[in-house]
């Protein structure tokens, strides 16, 4: 039987947890802000993903235009939810027994958050665990602070030129979009910095919300990847949010095409085998896709994604 993991030495920070109402009243008390901060500046249609509550009181989002997840995806749903038709024209998906399922979505979980710690991260990413731990200084960041805005823009920045993923912001709309963070409640803003420089390497917005650690969107500084910041980063955030009572799951959001990024999170202890749902589609939008868009229909019932090959995580 393999001997378990040492435990190591994570600076304990306090992180905010809230339920879904509150959460979602106050991304709603911020005009034109998304559901989460990744879909910020990247999004198709302004306010499109904005949180909704039905007959019920559960809250919904549009991941697409028209097209709704519930906040809650880890509680199956034994009836027939009912969201409001104008506000789910396309369709909507919800957690459901595996005997009524007819889907998979294939969300980057961690089922159990309540036991995490550096034996559920892969052997080989312990050690940059370890060193970043060893290098960085893990806290809490202000978002309403001038010079940690200017910082984190920085990061941003680099990451997108990087990355190519979403688009750079000026000082004032990175700082429109970063301050409006300290109204949401169970948001928790987090980084590393280089010990030595002081110098900000990385920062993420992990959502506490209904039970469930979200990571909602990390940035790296492409000069500052030396001491392996992005998993130290996640590992330590994830690590406080599970010593916090309730918090029971965690979610990386979609699983993507890219195979470095999804190597990355199942390094650390997510997995996107898929979770059981149930999809109601608008007969029209669903014809269309079966048609137009095959492969877009198929990763939305979840026949999708091809399955990870072996090869070792990417840095």
């Amino acid at each position: 039987m393999p001997k378990p993991a040492p435990e190591v030495d994570v600076p304990a920070v306090a992180l905010q947890a809230a339920s879904a109402d509150a959460y979602c009243r106050s991304v709603l008390s911020t005009p034109g802000c998304e559901m989460w901060w990744f879909q910020t500046g990247g999004a198709p249609y302004r306010g499109f993903s904005r949180p909704f509550v039905d007959g019920a009181g559960r809250w919904w989002w549009r991941a697409k235009p028209h097209f709704a997840w519930p906040v809650d995806f880890f509680t199956p749903l034994a009836e027939c939810p009912r969201p409001p038709w104008f506000k789910s024209a396309l369709g909507y998906q919800h957690p459901a027994p595996l005997e009524r399922a007819n889907s998979l979505v294939h969300f980057n979980v961690i089922r159990d958050l309540s036991r995490y710690d550096v034996g559920q991260v892969a052997s080989q990413k312990r050690r940059a665990v370890r060193k970043g731990l060893r290098s960085l200084i893990f806290g809490a960041l202000d978002p309403c602070a001038p010079d940690v805005v200017a910082e984190a823009r920085e990061v941003w920045n680099s990451h997108v030129e990087r990355t190519g993923w979403n688009e750079a912001f000026d000082a004032g709309q990175f700082a429109g979009h970063w301050r409006p963070l300290a109204q949401h409640a169970g948001t928790n803003i987090v980084g590393v910095r280089d010990a030595d420089s002081g110098a900000l390497c990385a920062w993420v917005i992990c959502r506490i919300v209904e039970g469930c650690a979200y990571v909602d969107t990390i940035a790296s500084h492409t000069e500052r990847l030396e001491n392996r910041p992005n998993d130290t980063l996640i590992f330590a955030a994830l690590w406080n949010a599970a010593r916090l009572p309730g918090v029971r799951h965690a979610n990386y959001f979609l699983r993507s095409s890219l195979e470095p990024l999804e190597r990355f999170k199942q390094s650390l202890g997510f997995d996107s085998s898929g979770l059981p749902a149930r999809l109601r589609v608008n007969p029209l939008a669903g014809a269309a896709l079966r048609a137009l868009r095959p492969a877009q229909w198929r990763r939305l019932v979840g026949d999708w994604p091809p399955t990870c090959d072996t090869s070792p995580p990417a840095r």
